[in-house]
């Protein structure tokens, strides 16, 4: 378990390996969604500080074996930051992937490289890193990213407490969000419009997202707002529209991590529950941590419908909202106007359901959760 408090500063945690063994796949014993992977001394001793985290209490890499010295086959020579592992989500990406970067204008050194472990098994290591490299891009002059496959021996390893994630690790350490400010919200030019809604509606088809969105983006585009699908823009045209905007309403999803990051701290933020559980929690902790909002919450979602004969996954569920308490919610708190929400009838909501499968091309039951 990692000790992570938002109010701790971590620069005084930060330190130097010289002739670091670095192992990115290691043998050993998995543990849950933890891989072998991690850091040794150049005797061979281990790094804890720099296994991988989503949240606190949630390792994503656990100590591997040490390599043989025969089995290391590279050296990298120069100063590299330890970047953690690259994520091809983009919400994991930005969450974990990024939670080390704040050393990089902290440590008072020039750096080479900022090095990852691939997240899934790539012949090219540089292959998992497109998105990496987009969010490196965004945040302005950084050290260019490297990503490896095979135990190496780094000149000198610069290792820096991870400073964001997940769960309690979403309201992110002071130096990250120092970073995050100087990086994004004082530089991103505002450019969109006042009321936006986050849409899900034209996302992959098996990804989660509400039954009857399309009504949703209705309701809303008769109170002023834009539609906008964050998949069809830039990443620096999504921090624009984030840190125009005077109030974002959004189901529980990844670019609310963006949103957070620029947004002003009068906007109103309203965030409506797509998924069970507690997650959306993640994201009133950012937005109070990051900007000091206090974002609407409306949990309404009490029918779920899921892939049949599956495992049902909350993240990838399609749920039902009550329109009349959402819509009561977002009134009460300014958001929309006094005008009901109308509850769709139980054929519209089938008719919904029947859509989903044609586009999914496979058959949907629902669930209990």
């Amino acid at each position: 378990m990692l000790e992570f408090d938002p109010n701790i500063p971590l620069a005084a945690g930060i330190r130097v390996v010289e002739n670091a063994i670095v192992v990115p796949w290691g043998r050993g014993k998995k543990r849950a969604m933890a891989r072998p992977a991690g850091v040794f001394t150049a005797d061979g001793a281990f790094c804890a500080d720099a296994m991988t985290y989503r949240a606190a209490t949630r390792p994503t890499t656990v100590e591997p074996e040490c390599p043989k010295p025969e089995e290391i086959t590279q050296t990298l020579p120069g100063t590299l930051l330890f970047g953690g592992l690259a994520y091809g989500h983009f919400g994991h990406a930005l969450c974990e992937s990024t939670g080390r970067l704040w050393a990089a204008d902290v440590f008072g050194e020039p750096i080479d490289h900022i090095l990852y472990f691939p997240k899934k098994p790539l012949r090219h290591p540089n292959r998992s890193l497109p998105l990496v490299n987009a969010i490196l891009g965004s945040l302005g002059p950084l050290p260019p990213a490297l990503a490896i496959n095979d135990p190496t021996r780094v000149e000198r390893l610069v290792i820096a407490p991870q400073g964001f994630g997940v769960d309690g690790m979403a309201a992110g350490a002071p130096e990250f969000r120092a970073f995050i400010h100087r990086r994004w919200r004082d530089r991103v030019t505002a450019d969109g419009p006042d009321k936006i809604y986050i849409s899900r509606s034209k996302v992959f088809k098996k990804r989660g997202r509400l039954l009857l969105e399309e009504r949703i983006e209705a309701e809303l585009e008769r109170e002023g707002f834009t539609i906008f699908h964050p998949q069809q823009h830039s990443l620096d045209s999504q921090l624009a529209h984030y840190k125009a905007a005077k109030v974002i309403v959004s189901t529980d999803n990844s670019a609310l991590h963006l949103a957070a990051c620029v947004v002003q701290p009068d906007c109103k933020v309203a965030i409506l529950v797509r998924r069970p559980g507690r997650i959306f929690r993640d994201f009133e902790r950012q937005f109070d941590s990051f900007a000091g909002i206090t974002a609407v919450i409306s949990n309404t979602c009490d029918r779920f419908w899921f892939r049949a004969g599956e495992a049902v996954r909350f993240n990838e569920t399609f749920a039902l909202i009550d329109f009349e308490d959402t819509g009561r919610a977002l009134a009460e708190a300014g958001i929309v106007s006094n005008t009901p929400w109308v509850e769709p009838t139980e054929a519209e909501i089938q008719e919904a359901v029947a859509q989903l499968e044609a586009r999914g091309e496979l058959p949907l039951e629902e669930v209990e959760v």
